[in-house]
């Protein structure tokens, strides 16, 4: 990730990267304003894209929230999407709206924003506002290709052509145009003839206004509609958009998973109904006292450690903004060498500050799982049902019937999610879809050891936890016992040897089991749940045609998975929850479309049949 190189000039930021100030030094508001904040009306619709070329300092997001906050319903949601190569830290930000002299107009979303701003790494970063959410994309503009969203505006805003003609190429118009929807309308200060042609090639009509104290300007609007298309390179990966009417969703399952999914749900206006098996919550595995957020540390460019990095940095962002969740940091250590190649392979890396054999991971820290999930319930609204063990479903008119062991009333619900951890082994059959039901047993001990921060290495130790401390966690694929087994104990404890003095008086105050879901790829598995015969008989010759073009996939109408988080659901559960929230609004994905082929449920069934087999 490049910084960007500032320097002031007459108190306005200068980019020393394309010898161009930011935007007009004397009149930026009224110009971010004519030309892009309110060039163009709302739709009717209840979701409404903005899409941007060029964050720079934020002034046409904050602009257009300002706007939008005073003159939209609290029915509509605003999804801004914006993408930036140079990254400009939050005290510099800061500095420039001082200097500006607009701070104080603009502090009330400026340091809500600045608080959870993200570390200067690559990647796609939420923001939560009221009804509003922002997506940072911290890369080249042509990770546009690695996008998807239909956008009702754009902001071409990356300084001029003639400064920075990559952002305004036929590559990114190409992207452009079918990251937009038809009459989709694109705003941009500049004129020039190379993107005027650029624009009509991809399918815009150009339009020529009146200019910004200067004689003329263009817009932009998409003429074409794609919604036609019906064959993609695989295709078998590609989001079908389902319709909705009532906006009732069934979870079923009680854990991290559903309480995030509940929470992101609710803030679109679902009405959310959860059944639980346990008589309370924390009854499984996200149901302990004490817990460690963090994240793994691979080489470089292996897609499980780039997946996992992404799902911590955002579950941490996510629990500061949503519960005002502290947290310290944590401590991973490398206790073998394959582990210490690790770890050196990413010493660069902004989220591990790694010395010899260890890494600190600022942004981690120790949590408290059962609180976490009751809080995020509490928020969402949802309505929980307990002592309801999911039986089976029928799927009848567009509506889900419910039924539970012992219980004769007959739930309905327009949209189903599994979402019971461990459980959905015993409830799915696809064919290749493996799953692992991993028991894991904790040991509460009696505070021994005074620490700041969780360590973690063959076992980890949490911090003290009012009158306990948490150690643990075995890891039993074999075992289904839910009973504490001494000999657990025993291995956790030898197991955090390496931190004990010798002098330590062990006092035992208990134990929990849980059981964790593991696919056979370790990634967990998010997204609809697929017609398997449709995929069977469609996609049976990928052998031969593996790169070619296929038809859209068929899924089971509003039916959705997710599960398979193993021992890190409480980081993998955010990106998980925003990616069914897209599936089901047809909302901007919020990750790298390139995560897909590794988290959807059909993956496996796929490389079968790319390699011939179906059986």
């Amino acid at each position: 990730m490049e910084k960007a190189n500032i320097i002031f000039k007459d108190n306005t930021p200068f980019s020393l990267d394309f010898d161009d100030f930011y935007f007009n030094s004397q009149d930026g508001i009224q110009e971010s304003r004519y030309i892009y904040t309110e060039a163009f009306s709302w739709s009717n619709e209840e979701q409404f894209i903005i899409a941007e070329t060029g964050f720079g300092i934020g002034l046409n997001f904050f602009l257009t929230l300002k706007r939008f906050l005073k003159e939209q319903s609290h029915q509509k949601r605003l999804f801004y999407i914006s993408v930036e190569k140079f990254y400009i830290d939050k005290e510099t930000l800061r500095e420039i709206y001082q200097k500006l002299g607009f701070y104080e107009d603009f502090k009330e979303v400026l340091e809500p924003f600045l608080k959870f701003y993200p570390p200067c790494k690559e990647g796609y970063y939420r923001f939560y506002f009221k009804n509003c959410f922002l997506d940072l994309v911290f890369d080249d503009i042509s990770i546009l290709k690695k996008l998807d969203f239909k956008a009702n505006v754009w902001f071409l805003d990356g300084f001029s052509p003639s400064k920075n003609s990559a952002m305004f190429n036929d590559d990114v118009l190409f992207e452009v145009a079918r990251l937009s929807k038809k009459g989709a309308q694109v705003c941009t200060f500049s004129a020039a003839s190379l993107l005027q042609k650029n624009l009509q090639k991809n399918g815009f009509y150009i339009q020529k206004i009146k200019g910004f104290r200067k004689r003329e300007m263009i817009q932009a609007f998409f003429e074409k509609d794609q919604t036609d298309q019906k064959m993609f390179q695989e295709a078998y990966f590609k989001r079908v958009s389902q319709k909705i009417k009532n906006k009732e969703v069934a979870i079923i399952g009680a854990g991290i998973c559903a309480a995030v999914l509940a929470y992101e749900l609710s803030l679109r206006g679902f009405k959310i109904s959860v059944f639980e098996k346990n008589p309370c919550l924390g009854g499984g595995a996200s149901g302990n006292e004490s817990g460690i957020l963090s994240s793994l540390i691979l080489k470089p460019d292996v897609a499980l450690g780039e997946f996992s990095q992404l799902a911590f940095i955002e579950a941490s962002r996510f629990y500061k903004q949503i519960l005002d969740l502290k947290l310290d940091g944590v401590i991973e250590i490398a206790h073998n060498d394959l582990m210490q190649e690790r770890f050196l392979s990413q010493k660069n890396n902004v989220l591990f500050d790694i010395k010899n054999n260890q890494a600190f991971l600022k942004d981690g820290g120790h949590i408290k799982p059962k609180k976490l999930v009751q809080a995020l319930f509490e928020k969402s609204k949802a309505k929980i049902y307990f002592n309801h063990q999911f039986k089976n479903y029928q799927h009848k008119n567009g509506t889900f019937n419910l039924f539970f062991d012992g219980i004769k009333d007959i739930y309905q619900s327009e949209i189903l999610i599994y979402a019971m951890g461990a459980d959905t082994k015993d409830f799915i059959s696809y064919d290749f879809m493996n799953l692992s039901k991993v028991r894991g047993q904790v040991t509460h001990l009696e505070p021994f050891c005074d620490i700041q921060y969780p360590l973690s290495s063959k076992a980890y130790i949490c911090p003290k936890n009012e009158e306990i401390q948490v150690i643990g966690a075995s890891y039993d694929r074999l075992s289904s016992d839910f009973n504490s087994k001494i000999e657990d104990d025993e291995e956790n404890i030898r197991n955090i040897e390496e931190f004990l003095k010798g002098d330590e008086k062990l006092i035992y105050k208990g134990s929990k089991v849980g059981f964790r879901s593991y696919s056979s790829d370790r990634f967990a598995i998010v997204g609809a749940a697929y017609d398997e015969k449709f995929y069977k008989e469609c996609y049976k010759d990928l052998l031969w045609t593996k790169n070619k073009e296929q038809k859209l996939p068929q899924n089971i109408p509003n039916f959705y998975l997710n599960f398979a988080h193993g021992s890190r659901a409480f980081s993998t559960a955010v990106l998980a929850a925003r990616y069914l929230c897209a599936l089901i609004e047809n909302e901007p994905l919020c990750i790298d479309k390139d995560f897909i082929s590794y988290i959807h449920p059909a993956r496996f069934l796929i490389r079968k049949l790319k390699k011939g087999l179906s059986k």
